[in-house]
């Protein structure tokens, strides 16, 4: 692997083939081994048990592909990629073992093997939540942020939260979360994601309460 990293040295945005340039635990090489590799910074851990060269080009559209991949024909046309799965497609985690789906229908639970865990919802997606990522449907930005804050377990929720504070971005950031978790439908888990998103802002910011909080 070592000399694979050397030879692709000056082809950092090169880009990825799918399934051709992923290193599957169990194939080539263990997960244990991966493990290394990846501690030495010679591949990247992504989805799974699916790991990516670091020399390829790892940006949102490689990881919707990724995503895309591992679901393979659960996947259909009309299925949006979400909650902890589309935050990692936006960059928001470093790597998922979910994978989320937003099904029109009722869809059996399946086990698609490496490692992953499998989820269908049925959430209520306008146009503008939607995002197209080489062809693969995911949702946009924000609305991921906030289904993660309310619906993700609470580890993820504050991993993904934790980083919309540290990029700072202007359009992306606590407040905007949290006007976009009013227009939910008031529920338990939207009432947790509001105090949720309370807790990372700055004392003197804190609103006194949420009209939907408990």
């Amino acid at each position: 692997m070592d000399k694979i990293h050397t030879q692709a040295a000056g082809q950092r945005a090169a880009a990825l083939r799918i399934p051709e340039d992923l290193l599957i635990a169990g194939e080539m090489f263990s997960r244990n081994e991966l493990g290394a590799m990846a501690g030495r910074g010679l591949v990247r851990e992504a989805m799974g048990n699916c790991f990516v060269p670091s020399f390829f080009s790892y940006d949102v559209a490689a990881r919707a592909r990724i995503a895309a991949f591992v679901s393979g024909r659960q996947l259909q046309r009309q299925d949006v990629i979400c909650r902890e799965t589309a935050a990692w497609v936006h960059g928001l985690l470093p790597f998922t073992f979910a994978l989320c789906i937003s099904s029109p229908g009722y869809r059996r639970p399946y086990r698609p093997g490496n490692g992953l865990q499998v989820s269908f919802c049925q959430l209520e997606l306008a146009r503008d939540d939607v995002v197209v990522k080489h062809r693969v449907k995911v949702t946009s930005l924000l609305r991921t942020v906030c289904d993660c804050a309310a619906f993700d377990p609470l580890p993820t929720a504050t991993r993904v939260l934790s980083e919309v504070v540290r990029l700072g971005d202007p359009y992306l950031h606590l407040d905007a979360v949290a006007q976009q978790l009013l227009a939910y439908p008031p529920q338990p888990p939207v009432s947790r994601a509001l105090r949720l998103v309370d807790s990372f802002a700055e004392p003197g910011l804190r609103r006194e309460q949420y009209p939907r909080a408990a």
